[in-house]
């Protein structure tokens, strides 16, 4: 059977308008920067942060959302969370990619028996959470952390209570 070249063109171009709206998978992109990343939270070892840490990168984390920035501020953080809970573990449940973010829902698991928040009365935790995570130029640009502290204060034994009501003073 001869194809003729009148007959190749259509089916050609067709290839070419479903090629050109294949635009390359966030996840491929951003997936190794993300395994990086956590593994920063998950071991506190930070060999090639500068990699996947954009320069001008802002950490924000409830309940403020103010900005730590720039990679030492990072993993200042980390560090600190990591006296405090020396196994601390974050399992990534579901990842959400975007052209230039992703979010991410999450699980901490750990136990309170490092210095550093608070005296470790060798408590644990698994608190659920979620992170914004924003790309530019390749590398994270910053993260919007939110997790439940309330949760997590209760399960180290620490309740809420009611302040107590004020008595009139007699003059």
């Amino acid at each position: 059977m001869i194809l003729r070249i009148g007959n190749l063109i259509p089916v050609l171009f067709i290839v070419a308008v479903l090629l050109s709206g294949c635009a390359e998978d966030p996840a491929v992109r951003y997936e190794p920067l993300m395994d990086k990343h956590l593994s920063y939270w998950n071991t506190g070892a930070f060999e090639g942060i500068e990699d996947v840490l954009h320069e001008d990168y802002a950490l924000r984390m409830v309940p403020r959302y103010e900005a730590e920035n720039g990679i030492d501020a990072f993993k200042a953080e980390v560090t600190r969370w990591r006296e405090a809970y020396p196994d601390l573990n974050v399992v990534v449940d579901e990842v959400v990619y975007a052209d230039q973010a992703a979010t991410l829902r999450w699980t901490i698991t750990a136990t309170h028996t490092g210095e550093g928040m608070g005296t470790p009365n060798g408590e644990s935790v698994e608190v659920p959470g979620m992170s914004l995570i924003h790309f530019k130029d390749g590398k994270i640009f910053d993260e919007w952390i939110a997790g439940n502290a309330r949760y997590w204060m209760e399960q180290l034994g620490y309740r809420m209570m009611m302040p107590e009501a004020a008595t009139p003073t007699e003059e």
